[in-house]
């Protein structure tokens, strides 16, 4: 038998619960080596919803535990899986006394590879539950109701994020024009910062980009690959240790700033160098 063990470091944004309507719910989680969560009650508990409740976190861990139980069991079991994706649904009972869940409903949408055992990719759901570590420890029922396809065609990748470098003219509005010459031609700005003048912006359409760019007269200083890592923001002295380790390579950073994901991103001048720490970095 082999025991694992998780800790984790919980604190309160409060200071004072004078009254109920009045105390903050939003609240923080640090974890070793892992991003800051930063959650709140849910909104029919007077909490902020734009953050991840305690409901939402459990629900999402049912639906998270199973599917990497069930990709475990295909791979074992010879069944190619291409895509995977749940719309995972729980209901709560409150009630004067307290509350508790009534059920979750898993409904994992699998596509499997041409030829593929599409009975027996349905059958690996059943067991997929039986040894989900989350499924064993709920005492609610937990139904899963999978549909399966079979497919020829691999998902496609994710879109190539490059940075984007513009010189805004200075002048009251300039941003905003950016901004709306984006949003017209379906760019998302995905990370980015600018100083005197000159914005960089982490984009997966860049030739939309470009284009919008250029229509607005605005000058392109250049588009380029980038290199993405995750710090441990729990541990002082990361960013130091990444640009130390990119600087013993020869690798001269030449724009930082961060993602929506909170993952850093690194401008280079000299990419398949740099990719080669972040390689090292990840491991």
């Amino acid at each position: 038998m082999t025991t694992h063990r998780y800790t984790s470091e919980l604190r309160w944004d409060g200071s004072g619960t004078r009254s109920y309507a009045s105390y903050t719910r939003q609240f923080r989680v640090a974890m070793p080596r892992k991003p800051l969560l930063v959650g709140s009650a849910d909104a029919a508990f007077r909490g902020d919803p734009s953050r991840h409740s305690p409901e939402d976190l459990l629900v999402a861990a049912v639906s998270s535990c199973h599917m990497l139980s069930y990709l475990a069991l295909c791979a074992r079991h010879g069944v190619d899986v291409l895509a995977y994706a749940d719309e995972a649904a729980g209901q709560m009972t409150a009630t004067a006394e307290g509350g508790r869940f009534d059920e979750i409903v898993l409904h994992p949408r699998v596509a499997i590879a041409a030829g593929g055992d599409v009975e027996l990719a349905r059958t690996l759901h059943d067991r997929a539950h039986e040894s989900c570590y989350i499924a064993a420890s709920c005492s609610f029922p937990i139904r899963c109701e999978p549909t399966i396809e079979v497919t020829d065609r691999a998902p496609a990748p994710p879109p190539v994020r490059r940075d984007l470098a513009v010189r805004l003219p200075d002048e009251p509005g300039a941003l905003a024009r950016l901004g709306e010459a984006f949003g017209r031609a379906g760019v998302s700005v995905e990370g980015g910062g600018g100083f005197a003048g000159v914005v960089h912006f982490l984009v997966a359409n860049d030739d939309a980009a470009v284009r919008a760019v250029r229509d607005l007269g605005f000058e392109l200083l250049g588009v380029q690959d980038v290199v993405t890592v995750r710090l441990d923001q729990e541990r002082p002295g990361q960013l130091g240790a990444i640009g130390r380790a990119m600087g013993d390579a020869g690798v001269n950073i030449t724009c930082v700033y961060s993602d929506h994901d909170h993952q850093l991103i690194l401008c280079v001048d000299d990419l398949p160098a740099a990719e080669r720490v972040a390689t090292a970095w990840r491991s």
